[in-house]
């Protein structure tokens, strides 16, 4: 009896193994399909799913196999529902179906043995290459001893994948094995839910792994041998060969540490990139099917690496001790790799379709070889899901912002050249455009669009910006980029946006932060249907409530990512946020107005009281910034009423001209005009508040005695109010003072002074070349000693107005004798001298106008600029001897005879005074001319009259002259008297 129980407890618990093998085993089977297939489901949001928007799209076999494995040992289920149950291409069996079919289980193959019998697999399960082929078990009868060496097919593959604990080991035959350069540390380790940390993964034990091919690190050398012996004499096994591929290119440990440089501590890129065009260029002649073959391992190789960094990604970025730098430096350079590969595949493409030409290639699809088929689908598709699978490990980093590891890639990416970058953020422009959609996004930071927008986000960062202040501060203060600012605009995707939607999303993401934030906009007690129809409702073009305000979507906008957005659209965004606070001011003083209506019917009884009342409101009632100007006393009158007024700096500005008898109604053109002749003035050498550069024609602060700050604010003010009303003004300032008004503290300003990372040799060259080429002569200078040459001491003499030439020295203590500039300190020297010139000697001005610019427009909008934006934003194109001519002819439209006078008889100073004449500025708008309204109106039959202008709205007053002679003459009479106003 004993026995008999003993031996029932054993075919249970047997019975139990078997019936948990098989249930594990059909989970696995549910998942892989829905990895390759996927649930069918239009709105699937399951990421693991192949039909989930989003989602994991394009797995290998390979690939989904190791994942399906993950998703099956893990707790908890992540199998699509439909109609409220687990989706599954293979409908379970009961327990008593599964032991009815019992009989039947060695005519059919379960699912894993037939597809790792299948030829994907093959190298898999064949350990070295030498291994035979796993066969299934025969359907003949066995002994206990034969069973221990005749054991089933599914031995093999647990045993590879160390599924089977100790008491479960069967006994194998020792197989041989090359010898490698470098043992796998963990290799697709199985997370589990508490997710083990990356270091506990990365185990020399082999039991851990799951994949039997070990890594191994080669150089150029060593590859190009290889690829000799597969290709050429073809001495290798194509089995080999394929291991070869797999054991460098799918693992960080392998392609991490191989291809390196002298220092061992970067990758090769020229090496690397001569390898890979060595594996992807082919004789047009004659196809090589082994070439092929290697250049399909790398790309599944690829993207199993990727797919193994997607799902060890949080391990790493939790890292944050020295004892992981190999392993993240191993990351670093094994993305790079990624990136090179598809940078040569998109070059390979590119090369083919320039030597045959597209159409030349579609017509021959026909007449080629299937080898030539496979070769071009090969490098596009793999382009295409490698780029997809890049850009998910890059979101995922990008979005650690205090991770180690994503300071470790941005100084790697940091050394990409400039080919390199343009190819990936064209890539990346490409897949943004293909993937575009507008919200809600429901999948949030696994979105598509949000994903490639982190990895364009990263790499903005890295090409332009200062790294070390990037994380300390919002700092867009471009040094030596890679690729200019301009590379990573996207004109096709500004042109699908709506920008006063968007502008809306923006404020409410500025608000509350980019995400999810459903209780912030729910109400207690309020039904779904009620909190939808308020907010849609109560949605204005004031208002900041979202367009997709539902629960718990994800609160994303374009604007957070300016570096996408032209100069053109960011000054849309800037007058938009200019507008809406005019809107604020605008409805203030309304509502003060009426209160003061209804005080004086109250108060009708009281004069003397209503007297001083309406004296004391009229400000407040007023619903415009009015300043009243007489020509003779223009910046005397300016700052003055500016002073008084300065509570209504946020309205709409309306000027007046007095005292002339100008009648003029300020509708946009008399403003423009106000500007003009302000900012003409105030840099002339009359006032003597700037000085001009004779060769550049820049303006730039003037050293003078008594120092007036106060004027420097004003002007400061007047700047910030030009740009708040949408005028462009007509300065020019050196660009080192436009990246100091867009930094957003003084204190960041000196950090960087002090630090010499702001007014630098090349700033002080584009404003003034002749001092800068002398410093720079001084710097290159090789033929002997500086000092016996240049005779320069370490100091500086500038001309101060009041005081003639000062000399100031530029030792680090002042109180130090002045020493001569040598070979070994005029580097120093050179930064010493550029810092005091631009900065020390004319800090408080810059301070004070910079203070005053902000007073005005200091908001968010104005962060979204970098200082070569924020320039054309407020003066338009640049002017000058390196200014582009004026095409006139994007304005042309009707007057045939107007437009050949103005394109054949006009030279470009008069074309810049019918611009003048026309709209009261001859600025170019950022975009060009084509962004400007200009309109021709016929105004009564031919006469005597001069042509007139409503400055205001654009528009030319032309009489129909009677030939092209007269029409000249009576034009070029009338923009060079373009001076005063009156009412038509």
């Amino acid at each position: 009896m004993k026995f008999e129980k003993k031996k029932s407890n054993k075919l249970y618990r047997k019975e139990k193994l078997r019936e948990a093998k098989n249930e594990y085993e059909e989970r696995i089977e549910e998942y892989f399909q829905q990895l390759t297939i996927g649930c069918q489901q239009l709105e699937c949001r399951n990421k693991f799913c192949a039909s989930g928007r989003g989602g994991i799209l394009s797995l290998q076999p390979q690939a989904a196999l190791i994942m399906s494995i993950q998703l099956a040992s893990m707790p908890g289920s992540r199998l699509c529902v439909v109609n409220g149950k687990n989706h599954s291409s293979v409908p379970k069996a009961s327990v008593t179906q599964k032991k009815k079919k019992d009989s039947q289980e060695q005519q059919t193959k379960p699912f894993l043995q037939s597809l790792f019998t299948s030829t994907p697999f093959m190298g898999l399960l064949n350990k070295g290459g030498d291994q035979e082929s796993i066969k299934p078990v025969e359907s003949v009868p066995c002994t206990k001893e034969d069973d221990m060496d005749h054991h089933h097919w599914s031995t093999d593959f647990w045993k590879l994948f160390s599924h089977f604990s100790n008491t479960h080991q069967v006994k194998e035959k020792e197989k041989e094995k090359e010898p490698v350069a470098v043992s796998d540390e963990g290799y697709y380790q199985i997370d589990h839910d508490e997710r083990n940390s990356l270091s506990d993964s990365c185990s020399e034990d082999s039991e851990g792994m799951l994949l039997a091919i070990p890594p191994i690190s080669v150089n150029l050398d060593h590859a190009v041998e290889y690829l000799h012996r597969a290709i050429v004499t073809q001495s290798i096994s194509e089995e080999k060969m394929d291991t070869w591929c797999r054991s460098i290119f799918q693992s960080w440990e392998g392609i991490g540490n191989s291809f390196l440089c002298s220092n061992k501590l970067d990758i090769n890129l020229d090496e690397l990139t001569r390898f890979y065009q060595l594996v992807i260029h082919q004789d047009r002649k004659s196809k090589n099917i082994r070439q092929i073959r290697i250049i399909e391992a790398i790309c599944d190789s690829f993207e199993t690496l990727l797919d193994r960094m997607c799902l060890n990604v949080d391990g790493v970025t939790d890292m944050d001790d020295m004892s992981h730098v190999r392993i993240m430096n191993e990351w670093c350079r094994s993305i790079t790799a990624v990136i090179q590969w598809i940078i040569c595949c998109k070059e390979n493409k590119y090369k083919e379709e320039q030597q045959d030409g597209l159409a030349t290639l579609v017509a021959k699809l026909d007449d080629i070889s299937t080898s030539q088929k496979r070769t071009a689908s090969i490098a596009s598709t793999s382009q295409i899901i490698l780029m997809q699978k890049l850009i998910q490990v890059l979101s995922k980093l990008a979005q650690k912002k205090e991770s180690v590891i994503r300071k470790k890639l941005l100084n790697v990416l940091a050394c990409l050249d400039s080919d390199r970058m343009n190819y990936l953020v064209q890539d990346l422009h490409q897949y943004l455009l293909d993937h575009y959609h507008t919200g809600p996004y429901k999948h949030g930071l696994e979105d598509t669009v949000i994903m490639t927008l982190k990895c364009l986000e990263l790499l903005s960062n890295i090409s332009f910006f200062f790294l070390f202040f990037l994380d300390q501060a919002n700092m867009k203060i471009p040094t030596c980029p890679i690729i200019p600012a301009s590379s990573f605009y996207s004109d096709p995707i500004c042109k699908k946006l709506n920008i006063k939607n968007e502008y809306r999303i923006w404020k409410r993401v500025l608000l509350y932060g980019e995400g999810r934030h459903s209780t912030l906009i729910t109400r207690q007690g309020e039904t779904e249907y009620q909190r939808r129809s308020r907010l849609f409702m109560t949605t204005t073009s004031n208002s900041t409530m979202l367009a997709y305000p539902f629960e718990n979507e994800y609160q994303f906008s374009w604007f957070s990512y300016p570096f996408l957005l032209s100069p053109s659209i960011k000054r849309k965004i800037v007058l938009i946020d200019a507008m809406s606070q005019m809107s604020l001011e605008y409805e203030d003083a309304c509502v003060n107005h009426t209160l003061v209506v209804h005080a004086q019917k109250l108060l009708s009884e009281a004069p003397r009281m209503l007297k001083n009342l309406e004296t004391n409101l009229r400000s407040a009632t007023c619903p415009y910034l009015l300043l009243e100007i007489r020509r003779e006393y223009f910046i005397s009158d300016t700052f003055s009423q500016m002073s008084r007024k300065w509570c209504d700096l946020k309205k709409p500005l309306k000027v007046k001209f007095i005292e002339g008898g100008e009648e003029g109604m300020d509708q946009g053109g008399v403003q423009k005009e106000f500007f003009g002749v302000l900012f003409e003035k105030l840099v002339s050498s009359e006032v003597g508040l700037f000085s001009q550069d004779e060769s550049t024609h820049l303006c730039w602060i003037r050293s003078v005695m008594d120092q007036d700050i106060r004027a420097y604010e004003m002007i400061g003010v007047m700047m910030g109010l030009s740009i708040y009303n949408g005028v462009i003004m007509n300065l020019q300032f050196s660009r080192i003072l436009w990246k100091v008004l867009v930094i957003p503290n003084e204190s960041l300003i000196d950090a960087m002074a002090q630090r010499q990372l702001l007014f630098t040799l090349e700033d002080l060259e584009e404003g003034w070349p002749a001092l800068g080429n002398g410093l720079r002569q001084l710097l290159n200078w090789s033929d002997g000693e500086v000092e016996a040459v240049f005779c320069r001491d370490y100091e500086i003499s500038m001309y101060v107005f009041g005081r003639g030439v000062v000399t100031t020295s530029l030792m680090p203590n002042k109180d130090d004798p002045v020493v001569p500039v040598t070979n070994e300190n005029r580097e120093q020297y050179v930064k010493d001298y550029c810092t005091y010139f631009m900065y020390t000697a004319q800090k408080e001005q810059i301070f004070a106008l910079r203070r005053g610019m902000w007073s005005v427009i200091g908001s968010r909008a104005l962060s979204l600029c970098t200082y070569e934006e924020l320039e054309m934003v407020a003066c338009g194109l640049r002017q000058g001897p390196d200014s582009l001519e004026l095409n006139l002819a994007e304005l042309e439209s009707v007057a045939e005879q107007f437009w050949s006078v103005v394109h054949h008889d006009l030279s470009n100073e008069q074309k810049k005074q019918l611009l003048l004449f026309v709209t009261a500025s001859d600025r170019v708008p950022v975009g060009g001319l084509k962004e400007l309204s200009f309109y021709i109106q016929r105004n009564g039959p031919d006469s005597d009259r001069l042509p007139t202008a409503l400055t205001c709205f654009s528009r030319l007053l032309l009489p129909e002259y009677s030939n092209r002679q007269k029409l000249k003459d009576r034009l070029i009479t009338a923009i060079e008297n373009t001076k005063g106003f009156g009412l038509v």
